[in-house]
C-alpha cells in the first residue's frame, strides 16, 4: 500500500500526502522504501483508525513539527514562504458510530484548530464520512460549491456547520468533475456509488 502511495506522489508530483486508515499503533516516524518520511498516529491498543502524512524526501527539511492528537487527528507544520502552513488531518467516524463520537471528533479538531498560529495558512483535511448534496448549495453558499451529488446527510450538515463557523470552504465541492469522477466509494460489482467529502 505504501508503495502505491509513493508511486502516486511521484506521478502527481505531490510533496505531502495526508492519510486516513493508516492502522499503525502509537505515534511514529519511519522512512519508506523510497526514503520519504511517514508520520503516523494510531491507537495504543489495536491496529484501527489511524491518520498520518507522507512527506516527500525533497520536502523533509520543511517539516517544523508533527503532532499526534489522537488516532483520528494529527497535525503537521511546514516552513513555507510567505507564511508557514499547518495541516490538520482528520478521520471522522463512519455512520455506524454514535453521534457522540462524531461530536467528540469535531470538538477535538476545533480545539486543535484554536491552538494553531493565526499567522499560518491552515488546511483542515481528511475523510469526514459526510455527504454534501445539491440541496445544500443555497443555504450554504460560499461554504460549499455547486459540484455535489446526492442529498446532504446529518454528517454532511455537521461538516457544513464546522466549515461555516471557521469561515472555511469545502473545496472538493468547488471543483468541476463528471459525477462518476466525484464518487469516492463503489460497491462490489459497481452497482452503487457514493461521494463522501474528504
Amino acid at each position: 500500500m505504501i508503495e502505491q502511495l509513493e508511486y502516486e506522489m511521484s506521478r502527481y508530483r505531490w510533496n505531502i500526502l495526508g492519510l486516513c486508515e493508516v492502522r499503525r499503533k502509537h505515534f511514529g516516524k519511519t522512512l519508506t522504501s523510497h526514503e520519504h518520511k511517514l508520520y503516523h498516529s494510531g491507537r495504543e491498543d489495536k491496529h484501527e483508525h489511524g491518520v498520518g502524512f507522507i512527506v516527500h524526501k525533497d520536502s523533509a527539511d520543511a517539516v517544523l513539527g508533527c503532532r499526534p492528537i489522537s488516532s483520528r487527528i494529527m497535525t503537521i507544520r511546514l516552513k513555507a514562504v510567505p507564511l508557514n502552513i499547518t495541516i490538520i488531518q482528520a478521520y471522522a467516524p463512519t455512520t455506524d458510530h454514535e453521534d457522540e463520537e462524531v461530536e467528540n471528533l469535531y470538538n477535538e479538531v476545533q480545539k486543535t484548530l484554536n491552538e494553531v498560529s493565526k499567522k499560518d495558512i491552515i488546511v483542515v483535511q481528511g475523510e469526514w464520512n459526510a455527504k454534501i448534496g445539491e440541496d445544500a448549495q443555497e443555504d450554504w453558499e460560499g461554504t460549499c460549491g455547486q459540484y455535489c451529488n446526492q442529498a446532504t446527510n446529518d454528517r454532511g450538515l455537521r461538516l457544513l456547520e464546522f466549515a461555516k463557523y471557521n469561515d472555511f470552504q469545502i473545496m472538493n465541492t468547488f471543483s468541476p468533475h463528471k459525477p462518476s469522477r466525484r464518487w469516492t466509494w463503489h460497491s462490489p460489482g459497481g452497482e452503487y456509488h457514493n461521494q463522501t467529502t474528504s
